[in-house]
C-alpha cells in the first residue's frame, strides 16, 4: 500500500510538471515566429514565389535543344502504299516508323534570353514580397504585444489603487468610530473602493480582449492559458530621432518593397525588349534520325532498320513582314507597362516617405507627451501625499481627498499609456532604421 502511494505521488508530481511546462510564457519573438508559420497570406505569397522559381527554371531550359522519340506503328488493310518502296499493294500489311527528333532556336531576337532575365527578376521580386508581408506581420504583432504589456501594468496600477483605497476605508471606519469624521465620509470612501474595483475589472477585461487580438494576429485559436513574458521597461529618456530625410535614405537601402518594385521595373523593361524582338528574324535548326520497317519487305526487320536509317538536318528562317500590327501593339502596351512600373516604384517611395514622416512625428509627439505627464505626475504625487496626510489628521474632508485621489489615479494611468505609446512609436522608427524589434 505504501509503495502504491509513493507511485501515485510521483505520477501526480509528473502531471503537475507537465501542466506547468504547458503554460509557457510567450516572448515577442515566439509570437512573431508563430504568426509567420500560421499566416495564410504569407503562405500564399510563398507559393507564388515557388511558381516564379519554376518559371525561371523552365525559361532556362528553353535555351537548350529539345529531344523527342517517336514510334508509330500502322496496320493497313486493302489498297495501300508501302512507305519504304512507294509500291502499291492490295495485301494487308504493317509498318513501323521510328524517329529521334531535336530542334533548337539559334536566334529569335534574344527572346529566350530576355525571358530568362525577366523571370529571374520576377522571382527575386517575389521573394522580397514575402519579406514585405513578414514585416507587416511583425509590426502588427509588436503593436498587439505592447498593448498586452500595457494592460498588465494598468491592472497592477488599478490593484494598487484599490488596495490603497481599502486601507483608507479601514482608516475612515476608525475615524467614524471615534467621531472624528461623519459617516458620510466612510460612504464616500467605500463608493470610491467600488469604483476602483470596477476600474480593475475593466482593465482585466481589456487584457482579455487584447490577448484575443494578439492571438488572432498570430492565427492561433483562443486558449485560456495564453500568457506573454512580462517586460520591464527601462527608464525612458525621450529623444528626437534623426531627420526624416536621413531615415528615408537608410530605409530605401534595405526595405524589401523598395527593392521589389525596382526589380519589377527591370522586369517590365525586359518585357519591352521581348515585344520588340517580334520585329526581328528567327532562325531555328532541327534534326532527326529515322528508320523503320514494312511487312511487305521480306528482309529481316533488323536489316530493314539498318537499310532504312536516315539522318536529317534542316534550318528554318522566319522573317516577319506584316503581322496585322500585332508587334506594334505589343510594343506599345509594353511601353505603357514600363511607365506604370516606374510610377508604382515612385509611389512606393512616396508612401515610405509619408510613413516615415508619420512615425517620426508620432515619436516626437509621444516623447513630448511623456515628458509633460511625468512632470504632471511628479506634482500630483507630492500633492496627493500632502492631501493624504491632511486627511489622516482630519484637516480636509473625504470629498476633497477623493478629488485629489482621482486626479492622481488618472495621471498614473495616463503615464502608463504614455510610456508604452512612446516605446511603440520609438520602435517603429527603429524599424525604418533597420534595428531589430526586441526588448533586449
Amino acid at each position: 500500500m505504501q509503495k502504491n502511494r509513493i507511485q501515485l505521488l510521483i505520477l501526480l508530481a509528473g502531471l503537475f510538471c507537465l501542466s506547468v511546462n504547458a503554460q509557457q510564457k510567450w516572448s515577442l519573438e515566439a509570437c512573431i515566429d508563430t504568426a509567420f508559420k500560421k499566416n495564410i497570406s504569407l503562405k500564399q505569397e510563398q507559393l507564388i514565389s515557388q511558381i516564379d522559381k519554376i518559371n525561371l527554371v523552365q525559361s532556362k531550359a528553353g535555351l537548350f535543344p529539345n529531344l523527342n522519340l517517336n514510334d508509330a506503328h500502322n496496320l493497313n488493310y486493302g489498297y495501300s502504299i508501302d512507305p519504304y518502296t512507294n509500291q502499291y499493294s492490295n495485301r494487308n500489311n504493317s509498318n513501323n516508323n521510328l524517329s529521334l527528333n531535336s530542334s533548337v532556336t539559334l536566334f529569335n531576337g534574344y527572346l529566350l534570353l530576355n525571358t530568362v532575365r525577366q523571370n529571374k527578376l520576377i522571382y527575386e521580386a517575389g521573394m522580397l514580397d514575402v519579406e514585405k508581408i513578414k514585416n507587416d506581420i511583425m509590426l502588427n504583432v509588436l503593436a498587439g504585444y505592447m498593448q498586452v504589456l500595457m494592460d498588465y501594468e494598468a491592472i497592477d496600477a488599478a490593484r494598487a489603487q484599490m488596495d490603497e483605497t481599502g486601507t483608507q476605508v479601514e482608516q475612515t471606519h476608525k475615524f467614524v468610530e471615534f467621531g472624528k469624521v461623519a459617516e458620510l465620509s466612510l460612504l464616500q470612501i467605500q463608493s470610491q473602493l467600488a469604483l476602483d474595483k470596477l476600474t480593475q475589472v475593466n482593465a482585466e477585461n481589456q487584457l482579455q480582449l487584447d490577448k484575443l487580438t494578439l492571438l488572432q494576429l498570430m492565427d492561433v485559436p483562443v486558449r485560456s492559458d495564453f500568457d506573454i513574458e512580462k517586460q520591464t521597461l527601462k527608464e525612458l529618456f525621450p529623444e528626437v530621432p534623426m531627420p526624416t530625410e536621413e531615415i528615408d535614405k537608410i530605409s530605401l537601402s534595405f526595405l524589401p518593397q523598395i527593392k521589389s518594385d525596382s526589380l519589377k521595373t527591370g522586369a517590365s523593361l525586359y518585357s519591352l525588349k521581348m515585344a520588340e524582338s517580334g520585329r526581328l528574324p528567327k532562325l531555328m535548326m532541327s534534326g532527326a534520325l529515322k528508320t523503320g520497317y514494312s511487312s511487305l519487305n521480306n528482309d529481316p526487320i533488323s536489316d530493314q532498320f539498318k537499310n532504312n536509317f536516315s539522318q536529317i538536318i534542316g534550318f528554318t528562317l522566319f522573317v516577319p513582314i506584316f503581322n496585322n500590327l500585332q508587334v506594334k501593339s505589343a510594343v506599345g502596351i509594353a511601353k505603357i507597362n514600363v511607365m506604370n512600373a516606374k510610377l508604382n516604384e515612385q509611389q512606393t517611395k512616396n508612401d515610405l516617405r509619408k510613413n516615415i514622416e508619420i512615425v517620426y512625428t508620432d515619436q516626437v509627439s509621444a516623447g513630448k507627451k511623456l515628458i509633460a505627464i511625468e512632470e504632471q505626475m511628479d506634482l500630483e504625487k507630492r500633492t496627493y501625499t500632502d492631501m493624504e496626510k491632511k486627511y489622516a489628521y482630519g484637516a480636509i474632508d473625504a470629498t476633497d481627498f477623493l478629488i485629489e485621489k482621482n486626479n492622481y489615479d488618472k495621471v498614473s494611468m495616463s503615464l502608463i499609456q504614455a510610456k508604452y505609446d512612446y516605446v511603440l512609436k520609438a520602435k517603429m522608427v527603429d524599424f525604418y532604421l533597420g534595428k531589430p524589434l526586441s526588448f533586449n
